[in-house]
């Protein structure tokens, strides 16, 4: 009898050991139920030590299970179960039992295996055990015939207080996903659906004239004092894809960082990570942004901080799939255009540091926090400091005001306010092709021609620049210069109605 209770323990202790999940407290009767391996083709292990001797013993039993399982499938809303049930018995029963044995019964949505093992089965084929588990086993069996009765019940009270330890841990693992509820999740989420509905209704969430208005990330505005454009941008969103796929990302990460944190912290690191990726932004792009990615990736910022606080913690419950998130939306940002990865990594390193300086609810340790803070504080500000005395900030904030005032044809004030960078020899190609469109209105044509030609030189394939450059040959009456520049942006996009309408006034022009 010690040797079947001893294999027993044996076999439930290894399982645990490999890492195996108990979805139930032991019974009196040494039950014990394990989540079975994906690669198993069961969803549920009973390992269970109690000897029968007759058939209908096995027939019963399965039937109770059936009964079980079938309430747990209906529980967990799964469409069919299958139990392994490995029965650990002294003795085989008397009458005829071999035709249940390793045979899958089949009532409706349930399928029950049972398998019989004894100790003599085992000591001829531990084979036979790990061909049902699918794994590999140590147990020993000649080990198991020396352990006395009191040696069983230490074992047995050894592998039952590992389970409890287990079961305290997991209780402290799911305390950490309850510190808060997402309301501030489902909040924002609200807002950025309202803002984009308004958008859309007020011009249009692709349309820069209302993004602007709204308060996208503008860097020339900002420039001029407008610093709460660090902030507005992240309930913005450029058109419906953009809105759906940071909603999702919100509703998923933010949820989890707002149990694990706390609706408070959250809302604090949320908060800090958007505008630490706007002022990354800011400092490496010089484009009109928008969107809550640099929130979000604080929100995986956050969680990376819990990486570092409780490795165990978060790889046995979301580090594989945090860090999965991380690497494909950093690598959809490198591989596709138009995709702010400045403010992507400036939100990670800013919901990194919040979660630095917040803590987690148990962890509140003033001085480190402090000392977190003012890390904090420090970076942003460096990286204010850097966005507002950059040249190619200032450069790109003089482009933005002399595109506006050409738009309401003030050539002369436009021309003035790129005069100190057109000269420079990094001067953009943006600033080069206002200036010489605003000096060809003044009546300088060879002026406008040679600064085009030089915004050219930095930005050949613009067909818009072939086209002006083109427009001004025509108005000296430089046709062939004209010609070849047309045919040169056709070649690039044939179907450009400005160069086509140009060459056919050339043609035109020229027959008559």
């Amino acid at each position: 009898m010690n040797v079947i209770d001893s294999l027993f323990w044996r076999v439930v202790d290894e399982l645990r050991q490999k890492g195996y999940e108990m979805v139930q407290s032991p019974y009196p009767e040494d039950e014990i139920f394990f989540e079975a391996p994906r690669n198993s083709g069961y969803d549920l292990i009973r390992l269970y030590r109690k000897d029968v001797n007759f058939r209908q013993e096995i027939v019963r039993d399965i039937e109770e299970q059936t009964y079980r399982m079938n309430q747990l499938r209906e529980a967990m809303r799964k469409r069919s179960l299958h139990l392994l049930q490995l029965q650990f018995t002294a003795d085989h029963p008397v009458d005829d039992w071999e035709d249940l044995n390793g045979q899958p019964q089949k009532h409706q949505k349930v399928t029950v295996t049972p398998v019989l093992l004894n100790a003599d089965t085992l000591q001829h084929d531990v084979n036979e055990l790990q061909k049902w588990l699918n794994t590999s086993l140590t147990v020993d069996v000649e080990e198991a015939k020396r352990d006395a009765a009191e040696d069983v019940i230490q074992l047995k009270v050894n592998v039952l207080q590992a389970f409890d330890d287990q079961e305290k841990q997991r209780e402290r693992e799911r305390a950490v996903f309850q510190n808060g509820r997402p309301i501030f999740t489902y909040l924002l989420i609200a807002v950025q659906v309202v803002m984009f509905l308004l958008l859309e209704l007020f011009g249009g969430s692709t349309n820069t004239a209302t993004l602007t208005a709204f308060g996208a990330k503008n860097n020339g505005l900002i420039l001029e004092g407008e610093w709460w454009r660090l902030m507005t941008p992240m309930f913005l969103h450029i058109g419906l894809t953009h809105l759906l796929f940071n909603t999702f990302a919100l509703w998923s990460v933010g949820a989890a960082v707002e149990r694990i944190y706390g609706s408070w912290r959250f809302l604090l690191i949320y908060f800090i990570s958007g505008i630490f990726g706007s002022i990354a932004s800011f400092v490496f792009n010089t484009a009109i942004a928008a969107g809550a990615s640099g929130a979000i990736f604080g929100c995986l910022g956050a969680l990376l901080y819990l990486a570092i606080s409780n490795r165990k913690l978060f790889f046995r419950t979301m580090g594989t799939n945090i860090i999965v998130i991380i690497l494909i939306n950093l690598g959809i940002g490198f591989t596709v255009s138009g995709i702010d990865n400045a403010g992507h990594l400036g939100g990670l390193v800013g919901g990194f540091l919040a979660a630095l300086a917040v803590r987690l609810p148990k962890q509140v340790q003033p001085v480190k926090m402090f000392l977190a803070s003012i890390v904090l504080l420090l970076i942003g500000g460096f990286g204010l400091y850097t966005g507002f005395h950059s040249d190619d900030q200032k450069e790109a904030a003089a482009v933005n005001e002399a595109a506006s005032l050409f738009d309401d044809k003030n050539y002369s004030e436009a021309s003035k306010r790129l005069e100190e960078y057109v000269h420079q020899k990094d001067a953009s190609a943006e600033a080069l092709h206002i200036y010489a469109l605003s000096e060809a209105q003044l009546g300088h044509l060879d002026k406008a021609i040679g600064f085009l030609q030089r915004s050219l030189k930095k930005d050949p394939d613009d067909p818009n620049k072939l086209y002006h450059l083109s427009l001004l040959y025509v108005e000296k009456g430089e046709t062939a210069k004209a010609e070849d520049l047309i045919e040169k942006g056709l070649d690039q996009d044939p179907k450009n109605d400005q160069l086509l309408k140009l060459k056919q006034y050339i043609e035109n022009t020229q027959t008559h």
